[in-house]
């Protein structure tokens, strides 16, 4: 039996119903000895970080894949996302803390979209690399979140957090949009969201790009559109993509066998499973597992 990838919760003993946090990365790396999970294993979270550099070169591992860091670099990590710290205590820098019930009673449906866009791993890479001129931008947004979440008077800071946190995710997607190959039509990210949403919720009974234009009652040829434009990939290209990350990220968190999990992912057979796997990666099911562990 393989051991599985925790599962990581927001979890704040004190003032539990304001659910944010931010830290110093050095104080993380510090406790590090005394946390569970290990920082430096992977584990996926159900929740959504933004981590911050302002010291220090490493790497950090998201979704089984290896970005650099280093003075400036943003990280925007989805809950649901696995992950794990190249543990550095000579690195310094800020990690954010918060959970969909935060974004909720704080971020408006007009202000959503910018967020959608950052934490959105299939749109972007989830890292934005330094900009030498914004760099002490961050730094003092970054700065400014922490001193208020630790200032002793509460009065208000929740709003103030809020703002700076609106303000942080605004310059950061405009940088994102710097970075991006061509301009997007605010309403086919929406329909995207809206394509990317259903999937999550029915990518177990069907992986028929169809199936999905019937459900959002629109033609075929329009989703493909929007999804190839918005993504660069094919309807069918995506939901392949998005079906092999979630079996990656099972096969990581769960101990299940090859068996249930061809079960669980919606395959009749696991002989179709380890196929469909293997034509999409390379490797089968079992081969990813042991690299986890390896």
């Amino acid at each position: 039996m393989t051991a599985a990838i925790p599962q990581v919760f927001f979890h704040k003993p004190l003032n539990a119903d304001f659910q944010f946090e931010a830290m110093p990365l050095k104080r993380l790396f510090e406790r590090s000895p005394h946390i569970s999970p290990a920082l430096n294993r992977p584990h996926r979270v159900e929740f959504y970080q933004i981590l911050y550099i302002t010291e220090g070169r490493g790497r950090h591992y998201i979704d089984f894949t290896s970005y650099e860091y280093c003075p400036g670099s943003l990280m925007f990590i989805a809950a649901g996302q696995v992950h794990a710290f190249e543990v550095k205590p000579e690195n310094e820098g800020f990690l954010l803390l918060f959970t969909e019930e935060f974004l909720t009673r704080n971020i408006s449906h007009s202000e959503i979209l910018p967020f959608s866009r950052l934490f959105n791993y299939h749109l972007y890479p989830p890292d934005i690399q330094p900009v030498k001129a914004l760099t002490p931008v961050f730094d003092a947004i970054f700065s400014d979140i922490h001193n208020e979440y630790i200032f002793t008077n509460a009065f208000a800071r929740e709003e103030i957090i809020r703002t700076l946190l609106k303000l942080l995710m605004l310059k950061a997607e405009r940088l994102k949009q710097t970075l991006a190959p061509a301009e997007i039509k605010a309403d086919w990210l929406v329909r995207f969201n809206a394509f990317r949403k259903l999937l999550s919720v029915r990518y177990t009974d069907t992986r028929n790009a169809d199936a999905y234009a019937d459900m959002m009652h629109m033609s075929y040829t329009h989703l493909n559109r929007i999804i190839k434009t918005v993504t660069g990939n094919t309807a069918k290209a995506f939901i392949d993509s998005f079906v092999i990350m979630e079996a990656k990220r099972h096969l990581a968190v769960s101990d299940a066998s090859i068996k249930e999990l061809s079960y669980i992912m919606g395959f009749d057979e696991p002989t179709n499973f380890v196929k469909y796997f293997k034509k999409q990666t390379g490797r089968s099911p079992a081969q990813f597992r042991r690299t986890l562990t390896a």
